[in-house]
């Protein structure tokens, strides 16, 4: 990085006196030039006034773009004219300023010429669109997309959109075949605009960005209204504008550093609106006294119908295309809670919160502290929107009143699921201890590297009771979970760490028993048969899910423990779903696996016990953990020396065997008879979760 050192107040003064002199000299040459005119004379020492002028006044943009970098290092926040606003403190003396962040006048000359084109385009000068393609690649670079918004303003990001809008209102009216033509051109321009913004306001050091007085006047137009021309006095919040460029972009990612400063505020803006108005209407093409999407956005859950794209939904889409974006978004309460709870009706006219749920797992899936810490808070504010909705009959069933509310957010389960599946360990912790709903700064426990989420098991209880209504959300957390006791099964008996054995077949039985139960209660509450409820986990039980060890199990003997353990965290570096993924992807799906039926009228307790059984039996033929000495002659042994087939591979006469075996000669049977009875232990906590009152701290209305 290349920086030197000025003071703002000296600089400013500079910049002044070299505007000053230029226009002087201007004057001065012009003077002059007039005086010679008129005695019919001419001088090359004009000329030379005239050039010295021009470079003075060239410079001296410039030197106020240095000073606007030193006030910004200090976060001393001017007005438009470059002068710090009232109350605001410059500290005396010299600033250190990143020289990167200066831009070429070459590349500045380019992008006045693009926004020009971006200005007639805007106008519906096709010439000027063919024109401006030249520029898209540019887009991407710092400098240039820097240099062309700090031309266009924040105006042209808050009103050109309406203006938009307006045209394609007048094309509809004339014709759908016109205005589909203008809205791929619209679509092509307000995309190239969304990549120049994206890199605008990068956070990288040495690169060129737009500046906080930049984004100050954005905040501001944000919030103030833009007239459509010739829509009888019809106008739209600058937000909303904006919005529209957000969604006609292509897959970039924005930094944090703009979802803090833009993305926050748009937020805010978005309930300050929705308090004041209410739900704000989503216009289709159809409503003909609305502005119309400018481009093709299709912001409706499954439909492909065209419609104005929902602001907030928007960022959020661009949110979720970086962890620390999202976690940059979503990681203050108030607006988390406004985005979960009081924007429910608002979701349900759009995607019911699909681009929420996608910025929500970008943000909240992780093992780092913030990912946890978003995770916990996020189920706090779940499961109280479900508690209210929640009760017991008299006969232990949970019964649901009114629950097409909760379906106003039914975007989010899919993703909820992948998030809860992320933290399947923690979520086996909190019910082994009961734990209580966790104080706001104590969300997490650990340190160096490993952190812990401190989930409230009666939380989780009713999140994932809204969650098992959605079969993906209930796959993803199946997944999980199973992903996760695979991956620890194997791993304690890799390692021969019977201690960590027995936790994991008792904690993740239990975990499992809240599951089952949780899909079984809110199937039938819904109108479903208990069959219903029972069937996936029995389907992969059949097909063998829990006899496939993971990658890597054979490793212990040709790598040593500690080289093996690694290749699991290899494996599961994405998170425990990916194991589950491929787990699922293995099972009963091509890979060849001989099925195994659960007992006739089998019901969860049942086929977990089964899934249970199917772990510890193939770990322990992965890993070989058995006595060698005893299998001669056995139909499941193959090899010399003898070694036990996968149970998979193995027949049903084989398996018959293979069980009888295992009974007397190992320590299967007692691991196993450990998780027999948590799984019902786990089902009869949620019951009395589903009886208990809200928890301390819980929101009311």
């Amino acid at each position: 990085m290349t920086s030197s050192s000025l003071d703002p107040r000296e600089m400013h003064r500079l910049g002044q006196g070299v505007q000053e002199a230029g226009k002087a000299l201007s004057g001065c040459a012009s003077q002059v030039r007039a005086i010679l005119a008129a005695v019919q004379l001419s001088h090359p020492g004009v000329t030379a006034i005239d050039r010295a002028a021009r470079w003075l006044t060239e410079q001296a943009p410039d030197l106020y773009r240095r000073r606007d970098l030193a006030y910004e290092a200090e976060k001393v926040r001017t007005d438009v004219f470059g002068h710090p606003v009232p109350g605001s403190v410059v500290p005396p003396g010299a600033v250190r300023i990143d020289e990167g962040r200066l831009i070429p006048s070459r590349v500045r000359a380019e992008a006045e010429q693009a926004a020009g084109l971006v200005e007639a385009a805007g106008r519906g000068d096709k010439d000027a669109l063919t024109k401006l393609a030249a520029f898209k690649d540019r887009m991407t670079d710092p400098r240039f997309a820097t240099a062309l918004l700090e031309k266009l303003g924040p105006q042209a990001l808050t009103t050109l959109p309406v203006h938009l809008s307006a045209r394609v209102r007048k094309a509809l009216d004339q014709s759908p075949e016109a205005a589909r033509g203008m809205r791929a051109q619209n679509r092509e321009l307000l995309s190239m605009l969304a990549t120049a913004l994206a890199h605008a306001t990068t956070a990288k050091e040495g690169a060129p960005r737009l500046g906080t007085r930049f984004l100050d006047e954005l905040n501001k137009r944000g919030r103030e209204e833009t007239e459509a021309p010739g829509m009888g006095g019809l106008t739209a919040p600058g937000y909303w504008a904006l919005g529209q460029i957000l969604a006609a972009g292509p897959q970039e990612p924005y930094s944090s550093w703009f979802m803090r400063t833009v993305g926050r505020d748009m937020i805010r803006w978005d309930r300050d609106y929705l308090k004041e108005h209410g739900v704000r209407f989503l216009p289709r093409d159809t409503d003909v006294y609305n502005l119309p999407a400018p481009a093709d956005s299709q912001p409706f859950q499954d439909t492909d119908e065209i419609g104005a794209a929902d602001p907030v939904g928007a960022l959020l889409a661009a949110a979720a295309r970086g962890r620390e974006p999202a976690q940059a978004l979503l990681a203050d309460r108030d607006l988390l809670t406004y985005l979960m709870h009081d924007r429910r009706p608002q979701w349900a006219m759009g995607d019911h919160g699909e681009s929420l749920g996608r910025a929500m797992e970008a943000a909240m899936s992780g093992q780092d502290d913030l990912s946890k810490t978003l995770a916990v808070m996020a189920t706090q504010i779940y499961a109280d929107d479900v508690r209210p909705h929640v009760s017991l009959d008299e006969d232990g069933k949970v019964a649901f009143a009114d629950p097409s509310e909760l379906d106003d957010l039914s975007g989010i389960r899919d993703n909820m699921g992948h998030i809860l599946g992320d933290h399947a360990d923690d979520i086996a912790a909190a019910f082994y201890k009961n734990a209580p709903r966790a104080a706001d700064g104590e969300l997490t426990s650990g340190n160096e590297g490993h952190y812990i989420a401190r989930f409230g098991a009666a939380d989780l209880d009713l999140v994932v009771l809204d969650l098992a209504a959605d079969d993906g959300a209930y796959n993803n957390l199946l997944m999980g979970e199973i992903g996760h006791m695979r991956r620890d099964v194997d791993e304690a008996i890799m390692t021969g760490n019977e201690t960590m054995l027995k936790n994991v077949v008792t904690n993740d039985a239990r975990s499992l028993g809240h599951l089952m139960e949780a899909r079984k209660q809110t199937l039938i509450a819904r109108g479903q048969e208990a069959d219903a409820a029972d069937a996936k986990l029995m389907e992969l039980v059949e097909t063998g899910i829990g006899e496939i060890p993971i990658p890597g199990a054979n490793l212990v003997g040709k790598v040593g423990i500690e080289a093996a353990k690694a290749a699991y965290e290899n494996f599961v570096k994405d998170g425990y779903t990916s194991a589950g993924k491929w787990m699922l992807d293995q099972a009963g799906h091509g890979g060849g696996h001989t099925t195994r039926n659960v007992a006739e009228g089998a019901k969860n307790e049942e086929a977990i016990d089964e899934l249970v059984r199917q772990m510890l039996e193939s770990s322990a033929v992965a890993h070989e953990h058995y006595d060698h000495g005893k299998l001669d002659g056995r139909p499941f042994v193959v090899g010399d020396p003898p070694r036990i087939k996968p149970p998979a591979s193995m027949n049903n006469d084989e398996y018959d065997a293979f069980l009888e075996w295992m009974e007397r000669h190992t320590t299967i049977p007692s691991d196993f008879g450990e998780a027999q009875g948590m799984t019902r232990v786990g089902i009869g906590e949620f019951t009395n979760h589903m009886r208990k009152p809200e928890p301390p701290g819980a929101r009311h209305e």
